[in-house]
């Protein structure tokens, strides 16, 4: 009997060394997700901040081509990912804090700003959560009505404790949304219509739009019915600018922030403008405030995907452009 378990016990441990070793080499040579490979990366020392939007279109090794010169600390990483995890607040920004490496002085930090990073829904529940004066100081209110509970409390971006650890086996464990067998398959990028490159940029492979224009109009509609529901229920939050001024004076202590609002379709565009008319003042307001540069690309005629995400050969033009408006702001 004592043969039987201890024959059944290294074969167990045989397949757990084999399939570790397996997913390690899965890690090593195939795309993971559109998420995992920022988390990881080593830690950055300059930054592109946002949600979907500056996720898909700023590559930082366009930027870094252009500015590494300028004395701007590296490595540089996009770290935006998605409305849903990565809007300002301050489950962001404590992981934007683990994220920053340490000891940097003279790093670039972008955020990409629009009506949306900024809103919560009317209907949020408030109650004993972390938020951000008008101060930038995190505080806590005591009995009552507290706070507002910010709805990505709970997601990997907010609660992830380790987010530069290859392999990082916390996101793997918690946050992989597929088998991990997968991950043992030689997967070919070339046919991956999201591919997560080094640098953090998440590139969308579609044809261009030019290509196919009743799937635009098609894929842009949808989006569009999907954000006029989100105006329709939504609202610029108080709670949220003060985590984005919170986030913006951490980093004034780790280098120079540029404030960045990306073009999206004319639409697109049409609807934030109704949903929130004063957002372009509050912003110049605030970086006239805080000394920061505001450079505002809305309107800038750069195709999409789908209305609101450029693509990637327009993240790359972009890209350019935003290189050489931020190196003139160094004169």
């Amino acid at each position: 009997m004592q043969k039987l378990l201890l024959r059944l016990a290294l074969l167990l441990g045989t397949a757990a060394l084999l399939g570790g070793l397996g997913i390690w080499a899965g890690l090593r040579r195939g795309y993971v997700d559109a998420f995992y490979a920022r988390f990881a990366a080593p830690p950055a020392g300059s930054l592109v901040l946002g949600t979907s939007r500056a996720a898909q279109g700023i590559k930082p090794s366009v930027l870094a081509a252009r500015l590494r010169p300028k004395g701007y600390e590296g490595p540089w990483l996009n770290y935006a990912f998605t409305l849903a995890e990565s809007p300002y607040g301050p489950g962001y920004l404590s992981s934007i804090r683990r994220k920053l490496a340490p000891g940097t002085k003279k790093g670039l930090f972008v955020l990409a700003v629009d009506p949306w990073s900024l809103a919560l829904p009317k209907d949020v529940k408030r109650g004993e959560y972390p938020f951000f004066s008008k101060a930038g100081t995190l505080q806590r209110l005591a009995g009552g009505k507290g706070p507002v509970l910010f709805p990505e409390a709970q997601s990997m971006v907010s609660q992830l404790a380790n987010v530069s650890q290859n392999p990082n086996l916390d996101y793997l464990t918690h946050y992989l949304h597929k088998p991990f067998y997968q991950l043992l398959l030689n997967t070919d990028t070339a046919h991956v219509v999201e591919r997560l490159h080094p640098d953090g940029w998440l590139e969308i492979a579609l044809p261009p739009p030019t290509a196919d224009t009743a799937l635009l109009r098609r894929r842009t509609a949808e989006k569009l019915a999907t954000y006029r529901k989100l105006a329709a229920s939504s609202a610029f939050s108080e709670d949220r600018y003060y985590s984005l001024v919170a986030t913006i004076r951490f980093l004034q202590k780790h280098g120079r922030v540029v404030l960045v609002r990306l073009p999206t379709g004319p639409a697109m565009a049409a609807l934030e403008k109704q949903f929130i008319p004063g957002f372009d003042n509050r912003m110049h307001s605030t970086t006239e405030i805080l000394h920061v540069p505001y450079l505002n690309y809305l309107d800038q005629p750069y195709p999409t995907n789908d209305g609101n995400h450029l693509t990637r050969q327009a993240a790359a033009q972009f890209s350019q452009r935003l290189a050489a408006d931020i190196a003139r702001l160094n004169h």
